[in-house]
This record gives C-alpha cells, sequence and structure tokens, in this order.
C-alpha cells in the first residue's frame, strides 16, 4: 500500500463511497496524502478536507475534468484548485446539467430495447452528478429485467455491453476542448495534469505525440503511476515527464472494489484506496513537487 493516492473518486461523482468514508478508508490504509479528484465536480471536497483535518490526514483539493482533443477523450486532474472560484462552478453546473440530459437519452434507449427503468430509478442510485454506473445499476437491480440481462451481471459488463459507443444504450455527451480544461484548472490556482496517458494509445509513439500537443495547451504534468498502466507504460511516461520538464503522479482511480475483473495485460482495478503499483520507484517526491508546481503557478497569476 502507497503513502499518497492522487486519484479518488467519490459518490460525488461515480465512486461507491462517500468522500468521508474514503478519507477514513485512506487513514485505515496509513496514507498520509490523498487528492479527491471526482468527475466533473468538486462537491466532496469540502466534506473530505473537514474530516481528513480531524484524523491528520492531507486532502489536496481536486477534480478530474472530462475534455476532448482532435477527437479523443482525455481527462485532465486538477490539484490544488480553489473549490469555489466562481468561473470553475458555473462550468461545472453546465457539466452536470448535461450529464442529466445523456443519461435521460440512455434511459430512453434502454426502454426501447425492452429494459424496465425509470429516469427515477437511474437518480435514486447518484448521490451526485450522474454517469453510467448509475444507469447501470438502475437497471441490473430490477428483476423484471432479469431475462434480458442473460450473463450480464455486474455494472462493469452492463456498461461494456450497452454503454460504450458502439452499443444500443450509448449516449455521447459534450465535452470541453482540452485548452478549456487546462484553462479552467490554473485560472483557479490548480495544476492540470493529464490522466492515465497510456489507456487510449496503442504505442508510444502516439501518446508522445498527444503530450506534445497538451504541452502546447499549458499541461503541467503526467500521471505516471495507475492501476492501468503496466511497467512498460510506467517506465515511458517518467522518461517522457524528464524528457519535456513535466511533473508526474501517482493515484489509484478507486471507485469501488471490483474483483475478478482484469484487464487483457492482466492489469486490474484499485481494491481500495492506494492500491497501485510502482514497479520499484520511489514516490516520496510527488507531493512536495506538486506543491511547488503550485505554489509556483499562483505566483504567476
Amino acid at each position: 500500500m502507497q503513502k499518497i493516492d492522487l486519484q479518488i473518486q467519490s459518490t460525488a461523482s461515480d465512486g461507491k463511497y462517500h468522500p468521508i468514508k474514503l478519507v477514513e478508508m485512506a487513514k485505515h490504509n496509513e496514507l498520509e496524502t490523498i487528492a479527491l479528484t471526482d468527475h466533473d465536480t468538486v462537491a466532496g471536497v469540502k466534506e473530505a478536507i473537514m474530516r481528513a483535518e480531524m484524523i491528520r490526514l492531507r486532502v489536496i483539493p481536486g477534480i478530474e475534468i472530462s475534455a476532448r482533443l482532435d477527437g479523443v477523450e482525455y481527462h485532465i486532474l486538477g490539484y490544488g484548485i480553489d473549490i469555489d472560484n466562481e468561473k470553475l462552478l458555473r462550468r461545472l453546473a453546465y457539466f452536470k446539467e448535461d450529464r442529466i440530459r445523456r443519461a435521460q437519452k440512455m434511459v430512453e434507449k434502454l426502454q426501447k430495447l425492452g429494459f424496465k427503468i425509470t429516469f427515477e430509478d437511474v437518480l435514486k442510485k447518484a448521490e451526485g452528478s450522474v454517469a453510467r454506473p448509475h444507469v447501470a445499476m438502475a437497471a441490473l437491480e430490477n428483476p423484471e429485467n432479469k431475462n434480458l440481462l442473460g450473463e450480464v451481471d455486474s455494472v462493469h459488463s452492463f456498461i461494456e455491453s450497452y454503454l460504450v459507443p458502439g452499443r444500443p444504450g450509448y449516449t455521447d455527451r459534450e465535452y470541453v476542448a482540452a485548452e478549456e480544461a487546462i484553462r479552467l484548472i490554473h485560472d483557479s490556482g490548480g495544476a492540470a495534469i493529464w490522466s492515465h496517458p497510456a489507456i487510449h494509445f496503442e504505442n508510444a509513439a502516439d501518446l508522445e505525440t498527444a503530450l506534445n500537443k497538451l504541452i502546447e495547451l499549458g499541461i503541467d504534468g503526467l500521471e505516471a503511476f495507475s492501476p492501468s498502466h503496466t511497467k512498460e507504460n510506467t517506465e515511458k511516461l517518467l522518461e517522457l515527464a524528464k524528457k519535456y520538464g513535466l511533473i508526474y503522479t501517482a493515484g489509484s482511480d478507486f471507485h469501488q472494489e471490483t474483483p475478478n475483473r482484469e484487464t487483457p495485460e492482466g492489469l486490474r482495478p484499485a481494491q481500495t484506496v492506494g492500491d497501485f503499483e510502482t514497479f520499484g520507484h520511489g514516490i516520496s517526491k510527488i507531493v512536495p513537487e506538486l506543491d511547488r508546481l503550485i505554489k509556483k503557478l499562483n505566483e504567476q497569476k
């Protein structure tokens, strides 16, 4: 188990656990510093910080913004942001509305396929922003859908069967441009980091090309350590960070326990907070370097 975890999702977006519970899990796992990085929302950050102060754990205010560049989806992490920044909050409110519109369309498509599901069912599953896992849970938990589901018996398998591009229930959403995502993070006092870079690219050359585009837009670093990365991925990302003078970060991307699920490369999602591999690399400098960067960015504003 690591001492830090800079990517965790809560019930404020599509995670299983409340922000306070995640803080307590981190303390139980003997972590020292975490970041709450919910998708397109900062709704859970204040609660997490307040609880963390009581048990002597540090929470870095964060976010994970879904963006697009050249038709490719990128997730941009923001660290050290001002969660009360008015411009940021206005944009996040729009993201929330767009997620609601998307979920409503997905429900309509599933209904046409014969599923017994209502948008009200979905809202009951979502404490914060509405996301695909909430749609999946609503469909899975209705016994009237048993015959339609067949071997689909988990949130992950439902999403893969119905709610990803090319599947019958999929509905696209409106993404911000990567440039705007980075600017929003910088304008709210934070550092912008490319989340799990390796997952969208089959080879290192394409990844480096994409990284150069993000550097032109002002990206500050990349996430090198993640359950989504193989050892080979991690070594390449560390090499790229050094080559381009970027910082690198580490996170579990923990949403919930997902037993018996592995990727084709044999990777497995994190099963708790702080659950990721470093492949023998030390990570003690990550938080101090991130702190220095955030301070520098704010001095330059």
